[in-house]
């Protein structure tokens, strides 16, 4: 096992589920010790780590916190397993290592990625190249995703079941021909939950509300949902845009893939994206990196930055 496989495996044993994250940071500050650290409170008990060396032209960002959920540590001849191995210890630690070699560097450790990105919404720092780390396989990524949140709230009428009704009188009825349409949109990357509905079954349900995440693939597709939106008005029928980022492109690299997700890479100007893993491994329950492609991580990593400083 070499230095970066042990980092991982150190770094794997700390849980760091979003919302607790303070050990993972406490961590991250005692390994950064040849670096000026800083760390950025967000909330009580939740830290931003950010560390320089030298002047940085160039910042890694790279998330702390993981998703729910504990994958057992393994090591096979080709795959070391554990909850955030790709997403996003694997690249902390290839963050790490190479810092490590370099002169000039900046390493920014955010909370909360997984949840509302309040670490990275209060980063400062804005001017510079910056390297968003998340799974790519090894290859720079040039745009993402957007993001448009929608809480819903239907209403209905309240009574006992037994008697006549009809059936827009259920805020049940109201809410699921509504997600029926919404999904017949074909928008990208959709996804709907019913979050709440109903009392019992003797009830017809007054209310009764649902969650919609669409990842808009292009601009174009994020102003059609959000006049759509803007323009469903009904009877009974509430949505709101708790949250939404337009996807963006990178004006650091203009030849690199396109990626499913959404990452901290809206919230930094001169950004892309670049790390280990498949996106596909991340957050299930067999979580793993390939061993070989995390040893390649510092030196493609290292590549990456010189590259980026010569444009």
């Amino acid at each position: 096992m070499n230095e970066i496989e042990r980092l991982l495996i150190e770094m794997l044993k700390i849980p760091s589920v979003s919302g607790q994250e303070k050990m993972m940071g406490d961590f991250l500050v005692r390994e950064l010790k040849d670096f000026e650290v800083e760390k950025q409170m967000v909330e009580k008990n939740r830290f931003n780590v950010i560390a320089t060396k030298g002047k940085p032209q160039t910042y890694i960002v790279v998330h702390m916190d993981t998703v729910p959920g504990v994958v057992p540590i393994k090591i096979t001849r080709n795959k070391i397993f554990g909850r955030g191995a790709i997403d996003n210890k694997g690249n902390i630690a290839g963050a790490i290592m190479a810092a490590r070699k370099l002169k000039n560097i900046g390493l920014i450790f955010t909370v909360g990625e997984e949840d509302n990105f309040i670490g990275a919404k209060k980063i400062k720092i804005k001017k510079g190249n910056f390297i968003v780390m998340e799974p790519t396989q090894l290859q720079v990524a040039s745009s993402q995703r957007g993001l448009i949140a929608l809480a819903i709230l239907a209403q209905g009428v309240q009574k006992h079941s037994s008697l006549d009704f009809k059936k827009e009188d259920s805020a049940i009825y109201n809410l699921t021909n509504l997600l029926q349409e919404l999904y017949k949109k074909n928008w990208t990357a959709f996804n709907a939950i019913i979050t709440s509905g109903g009392e019992a079954d003797n009830v017809i349900a007054g209310e009764a509300t649902a969650k919609v995440l669409v990842r808009p693939k292009n601009k174009a597709e994020f102003e059609k949902i959000i006049a759509f939106v803007a323009k469903t008005n009904r009877k009974g029928m509430k949505i709101k845009i708790t949250d939404k980022i337009k996807p963006c492109e990178s004006d650091l690299f203009k030849k690199g893939i396109l990626v499913p997700f959404f990452s901290e890479m809206a919230f930094f100007p001169n950004s892309l994206l670049f790390g280990v893993g498949n996106i596909s491994i991340a957050h299930t329950v067999n979580e793993y990196v390939e061993r070989k492609e995390l040893r390649q991580l510092e030196k493609k990593l290292i590549e990456l930055i010189r590259k980026v400083e010569k444009v």
